[in-house]
């Protein structure tokens, strides 16, 4: 296993699709927080650092669903998987030695975001608004979700051969979860009541009625829990950063992963390997 994740991180120093990326996060840290300081100089209102804090989730799962597929993808369009295997090494430790430099990949391009973000925006917008505690915890679930994406994509890059039809695959599943999250996370904030135009007697009036889109009772419960679980849906909470579960997004995060894992191991010593 030492020997695999050595020879990963090799790769890694010389893959400019790793680079590329983990540039792109850096300058995302540094321009969200101007662009928030130039909107609050126009709009002439207060901003402060969580106003897009979490807008950062949007591109974590699209960003690892590129490296995933072409980093894992090019062990078996270069022959190193066969090769591997040939040489005696573990089917199992394979595997993992690919899930482990992808999660590393994600929380080092979440560092990246998130030290330039508050190395520009403390100076140009002051601290927090919300307690240290929540922030923690956003940024908590965050680096599991990263993970969590990690592990979906190098199932999905580990059993298939085609590196081209993996990139296909990873990057419409990811843009896939940002729209179910998104829709999700919007049936949960429909308003209660809507307002309507009545007339009555010929004259027009403003009224109050009950919003027919708005769930309630286990339908609303089932659609939270949905939300909650769906890495799209956790994506959609980060960005808003309005979440009535908080603290079990990581927990829902942490059994994506395991049973991602499990079943790409599993799978990954039954496939043939050509």
């Amino acid at each position: 296993m030492y020997n695999l994740l050595s020879a990963n991180f090799m790769r890694l120093k010389k893959e400019k699709v790793f680079w590329m990326l983990s540039g792109f996060m850096l300058v995302l840290g540094l321009i969200f927080p101007a662009v928030i300081k130039m909107d609050e100089i126009k709009t002439k209102t207060a901003r402060d650092m969580d106003s897009i804090f979490g807008q950062y989730a949007i591109f974590i799962g699209i960003f690892m669903a590129v490296f995933c597929s072409f980093f894992v993808g090019k062990e078996y369009s270069d022959g190193t998987i066969r090769n591997k295997i040939i040489a005696g090494k573990r089917r199992a430790d394979i595997y993992l030695a690919n899930f482990i430099d992808c999660a590393m990949v994600s929380v080092m391009m979440c560092g990246c975001f998130f030290l330039a973000y508050l190395c520009v925006g403390i100076p140009l917008l002051g601290s927090f608004s919300i307690d240290l505690k929540t922030a923690l915890q956003f940024l908590l679930t965050v680096i599991f979700l990263s993970i969590a994406f990690s592990s979906i994509y190098n199932l999905i890059a580990m059993l298939s051969t085609n590196k081209a039809v993996t990139a296909v695959i990873c990057i419409l599943l990811a843009f896939m979860f940002l729209f179910i999250g998104m829709q999700l996370n919007q049936m949960l904030n429909q308003p209660e009541t809507v307002i309507g135009m009545t007339d009555a007697e010929g004259v027009a009036a403003y009224e109050e009625f009950p919003n027919p889109d708005y769930l309630n009772g286990e339908e609303r419960r089932i659609v939270q829990i949905a939300c909650d679980v769906i890495p799209g849906g956790q994506v959609a909470h980060c960005v808003s950063l309005d979440v009535v579960n908080l603290p079990m997004l990581p927990v829902y995060s942490l059994i994506i992963i395991l049973l991602t894992t499990g079943i790409g191991l599993f799978c990954f010593k039954k496939k043939d390997i050509n």
